[in-house]
């Protein structure tokens, strides 16, 4: 292709693309049509039901369970079988119904609005819908509406257009047909209109030079649906867990096997105890646990307008180690807010933030100014309004707050205006417009005619320099005094300090005017005008940024703003919020990005606590996040616009902003904050760690269980072995142990409520994980322990009744009675063990025993279900149990209290060396 449509004049895009100012005929339009396809960006086929209930079985954990299933019903142990298949399923349907409940949340957030575009065909403007649109033709675009396509500006009228979704500018931009001479990066081609951008105010014809997938927003779409996204750390943890149990699985099921033939069992017989025995041993509700756990944080979260389409993603908050935001909707509010006033020689502040009119004029000492100071600015404030021609209004159905309806930089005048309570709600009836010379980019003002009663007045705003050169008068002390060039300097001074803190500054002035039906010629006109004062306006930080900035800080998280805007806002928004612990963070714009090398740019983005990236493209956020991800950082990625969903689909955890954020971005994103909301991210980031901290609570009280009853029956061969003891207990109240006792508490376990010091602390190490050389030694200890415990009251019982309870004695009475011994005695020691757990160095009786009182509840419903399968008929003979007496009951608690002594006096001993330390 030679030149790009943005660097050639009118008449050679016109004539590169076959076209003309009266547009297409319509055959030609249908042949176009034909030949480039629908104006429509495709999308990724929407997930169905059945897929997202599929994908519940995909995770390792839940195929080793699935596995030991049909390992049971191979074997004739169809009750076992049944169980394990009843527990898949639950698991699968929890996951199943969270996942599509927040798809569906999404469907509600989304609206996919398609208004007719005004297309001229056959030489008359008309409309069609979007879609029909091709390359040729030519589109009227007014305040209001969505560009419809990719267009080349070939007339222009007051043009301006707002670009935050696609660039990231949070100011509206300027357009104009002249074609521009040089390379420029999407966000500086003042002659281009994008598809998905909005017009702030004006009207343009424009010629349309891409549709579809060929436009930028195509473009950024089909890199979006590129993209892959990687496993989350915790599937990764999930999936480690899984091989360790299925190795533990295969070489005890090989070491009882063996033992089996050593004892005569025969093959069959002793394939199907070894594998009896191993099959109930494996922790049947764990994957049921992790989905519990991760679905009712995800309601959490819910509740705290956060909505989370796949429930691994809770987790992988917390494991985040470097968060890229966007500023603009992000961090900022999107919406241009006054902040700063200058007049008769003052200057003022204004609170509030966005376009609620809700807030101050305060003075130099913080204080609000009286109602006659404000009457004082009424001149200035209702010359700054009647010089604009945007709209505020309150929240409807549509919006849920404020809203504008015109250019962003006129509404946030509005806004100030109605602070003051200077605004009247007819003030465009009452003063209606006679006239208005439209600001364009030479002139860099604009001023508008007004009727005020029998008189004339002038209200003008713009650049200060532009302003100041049409001013002979100042407004000072209530009369018109002349500008001098002290005065000047003075004003020049103030404008060049606001830009430094990347105030966007308008000067304000008016002029009386004659009322004698004169015609208006700008250059009679826009002369002589008396100079009022300076406005300052930012796009300000949401409320609770800053906090939410050092709280991350605290977490040892790192944050990299990606913003399509200019480095002199993201500097100054980045100072604000304390972005950088070290002064100013360091910055680097999207030009000099494009120069380094991938080893050049790691180096910076490792070196750096925060950093600040302007002016960059939707392919420079993905390899950023790309670069992240090579040196083993879980990056989350926030965004609302469309330049933001590569990167958001790419990350760990990509989060969009659910009010303001495009359907793109969303569609991208693993988590939606309904709220638009920094602090919500942060409060997610901390629900992510402290869900980790449960779960890791919960395998490691599970697998404690499950290497005690593997102890028991490893305890039990010897027995066999040694003595021809029966074994101490069987297959079926080893799955009882499982979901009478342990399932409820240990999923009950995973509500613990966040450490108070868990933002205090660096985010987890990924290679360190949950069944480490430390944690796989504590287990196999305490589990050792637990099992030996239980199978020396095992071995106690028949002590105490003075007899032997050998493989033949299995139907007795009292060997169900010394099994239930054993379960029992294995079952208290769980539920000490679960309790003991929720801290690892404090004591179990801490003020915060009680601050899990689901948990405490489930332990006491277990006890009740124990009881139940131990003492009622019917239940009791199907588990083959006979209900221990009071003096057996004296030996179940008195193992349980010395587990208890035990694991108190490990956390005496870590919290003593912890001292020492």
């Amino acid at each position: 292709m030679g030149k790009p449509y943005y660097q050639m004049t009118v008449q050679e895009v016109l004539d590169a693309l076959k076209t003309s100012e009266n547009g297409l005929t319509n055959d030609e339009a249908e042949r176009r049509l034909k030949e480039y396809g629908p104006n429509e960006i495709t999308e990724d086929a929407a997930v169905s039901k059945w897929m997202i209930f599929l994908s519940q079985f995909k995770d390792l954990l839940v195929i080793v369970l699935i596995v030991a299933g049909f390992i049971s019903l191979a074997i004739g142990s169809v009750r076992d079988g049944a169980i394990m298949f009843i527990i898949v399923i639950i698991n699968a349907l929890i996951g199943f119904f969270q996942e599509y409940k927040a798809n569906k949340v999404l469907a509600r957030l989304k609206e996919l609005i398609t208004s007719p575009a005004k297309v001229k065909r056959n030489g008359e403007l008309t409309e069609i819908p979007q879609s029909k649109l091709v390359p040729g033709d030519i589109v009227y675009i007014e305040a209001g509406d969505k560009v419809p396509a990719d267009l080349r500006i070939i007339e222009a009228f007051n043009l301006r257009t707002n670009e935050f979704s696609l660039t990231g500018e949070s100011v509206s931009q300027e357009k104009n047909n002249k074609a521009i001479m040089h390379d420029c990066i999407l966000a500086d081609r003042e002659n281009m209109a994008y598809m998905g951008t909005t017009v702030a105010s004006g009207s343009a014809y424009g010629v349309v030079v891409a549709t579809g997938m060929k436009t930028e927003m195509g473009k950024i779409a089909g890199m979006t649906q590129a993209t892959t996204t990687t496993q989350s750390p915790l599937q990764i943890e999930l999936g480690i867990l899984a091989k360790w149990l299925t190795g533990i699985v295969i070489i005890i099921s090989i070491g009882l096997f063996g033992v089996a033939l050593w004892q005569g069992l025969g093959l069959f017989m002793s394939m199907v105890y070894a594998l009896g025995i191993a099959v109930a041993a494996v922790p049947q509700a764990l994957p049921a646990q992790v989905t519990v756990a991760l679905a009712s944080t995800s309601k959490r979260l819910a509740e705290k307008k956060a909505v989370v389409k796949n429930l691994p993603s809770v987790e992988t908050l917390g494991s985040t180690t470097v968060i890229c935001t966007d500023k603009t909707g992000t961090l900022t509010k999107n919406e241009m807010t006054v902040t700063k006033l200058w007049f008769d020689d003052a200057e003022y502040q204004v609170t509030g933030i966005g376009y609620e009119p809700k807030g101050e004029i305060l003075d130099e000492k913080g204080t609000p100014i009286s109602e006659e100071k404000i009457k004082e600015l009424e001149i200035m404030l209702d010359a700054a309004t009647m010089a604009s021609n945007a709209e505020i209004h309150p929240p409807d159905d549509q919006h849920s707050g404020w809203y504008p309806i015109g250019d962003p930089t006129e509404a946030a005048l509005i806004t100030l205006s109605m602070k003051a309570g200077t605004r009247s709600p007819k003030e465009d009836e009452e003063n209606p417009e006679i006239h208005e010379f439209p600001f364009d980019s030479e002139r860099k003002r604009m001023s508008s005619v007004r009727k005020f009663g029998d008189r004339l007045q002038l209200a003008m705003k713009g650049a200060t320099d532009s302003v100041l050169s049409v001013a002979k008068y100042i407004y000072r002390d209530g009369r018109i005094l002349p500008l001098t060039e002290e005065d000047k300097e003075k004003i020049q001074k103030l404008n060049e300090t606001w830009s430094k803190r990347a105030l966007r500054v308008l000067a304000i002035a008016f002029r009386p005017l004659e009322a004698n039906g004169q015609d208006y010629v700008l250059e009679e006109t826009e002369k002589d005008v008396v100079f009022l004062g300076l406005v300052g306006m930012i796009d300000p930080p949401k409320e609770g940024v800053k906090e939410a900035v050092a709280s991350c800080h605290q977490a040892k998280i790192r944050i990299i703003v990606m913003t399509g805007d200019h480095a002199i806002t993201a500097q100054a928004i980045g100072k604000e919020i304390g972005l950088s612990e070290e002064g100013a963070p360091p910055t680097y714009t999207g030009t000099q990005m494009k120069k380094m090398s991938d080893s050049e740019l790691t180096d910076i983005l490792m070196s750096h606590k925060s950093i600040i990236f302007s002016r960059v493209a939707p392919e420079d956020k993905l390899r950023i996040v790309m670069l992240l991800e090579a040196q083993d950082e879980v990056v989350a990625v926030t965004g609302d616009g469309v330049n933001d969903a590569p990167a958001l689909k790419r990350a760990a955890i990509g989060v969009a902003m659910g009010q303001k954020g495009t359907d793109v971005a969303k569609e991208a994103a693993e988590l939606v904050l309904l709220d638009d909301s920094f602090p919500t991210l942060v409060e997610a980031v901390k629900e992510g760690r402290t869900i980790y901290k449960n779960l890791r609570k919960t395998v490691l009280a599970s697998m404690t269980t499950n290497m005690a009853e593997l102890m028991v029956v490893l305890l039990g061969l010897a027995g066999i072995a040694m003595k021809n003891w029966a074994i101490p207990i069987l297959a079926i109240q080893i799955l009882a142990i499982d979901l009478l006792a342990e399932v409820l508490p240990l999923t009950c376990l995973t509500f613990d409520p966040p450490d108070e010091n868990i933002m205090k602390m660096p985010p987890r190490d990924r290679k360190e994980h949950i069944m480490n050389f430390k944690n796989s030694v504590e287990v196999m200890f305490l589990g050792g322990l637990i099992g030996t415990l239980a199978f020396l009251n095992f071995v106690m019982f028949m002590k105490r009744q003075g007899i032997i309870l050998t493989p033949e004695m299995m139907e007795n009475p009292l060997f169900a009675r010394a099994t239930a011994i054993t379960y029992l005695t294995i079952a208290y020691c769980q539920f000490v063990n679960i309790l003991s757990r929720r801290d690892d160095e404090k004591s179990l009786f801490n003020k915060a025993f009680f601050s899990n009182k689901i948990l405490l509840g489930s332990i006491v419903w277990s006890i009740t279900m124990v009881f139940i399968g131990i003492y009622t008929p019917y239940v009791s003979d199907f588990l083959r149990f006979e209900g221990p007496q009071i003096s057996d009951w004296i030996f179940i608690l008195g193992a349980s209290g010395i587990y208890l002594a035990v694991y108190e006096t490990m956390k005496l001993f870590r919290r003593l060396r912890m001292a020492k330390a």
